[in-house]
């Protein structure tokens, strides 16, 4: 499925932002789409995302954790984020950010950059 067709439609669906979860349920997958692009402004996730084979949206926010050059910036980034590597760790002390990196990995997906919490 290519979703870069939808991008035409995203005017229209302004509108829809505003929408209980309730009445998203009720929206059909174009719509649910052309929502998504539009409330995270970046197709290339979505893409992502449905190239990693979810069919549905309903995970996407709670699972997206952003673009990164590599699974080793994702996993430093993390690990500083979380408050597990200390923001004044000496300079001789060096992490396996590869081998770091290939654990974390166990709990996402990465697809052209692209990483998400795997649920």
């Amino acid at each position: 499925m290519d979703i870069t067709n939808y991008e035409e439609r995203l005017e229209e669906l302004n509108e829809i932002l505003s929408l209980t979860s309730d009445e998203m349920e009720e929206l059909d997958l174009l719509e649910k789409v052309e929502y998504m692009v539009n409330k995270h402004n970046d197709i290339d996730a979505l893409q992502a995302w449905v190239d990693l084979g979810h069919d549905n949206f309903d995970n996407f926010d709670e699972a997206y954790q952003g673009q990164y050059g590599s699974d080793e910036d994702f996993a430093q980034e993390l690990c500083e984020d979380c408050g597990d590597i200390p923001k004044d760790l000496p300079g001789y002390i060096h992490i396996d950010w590869e081998r770091t990196a290939g654990d974390i990995m166990v709990d996402y997906e990465e697809e052209n950059g692209y990483y998400f919490r795997i649920f």
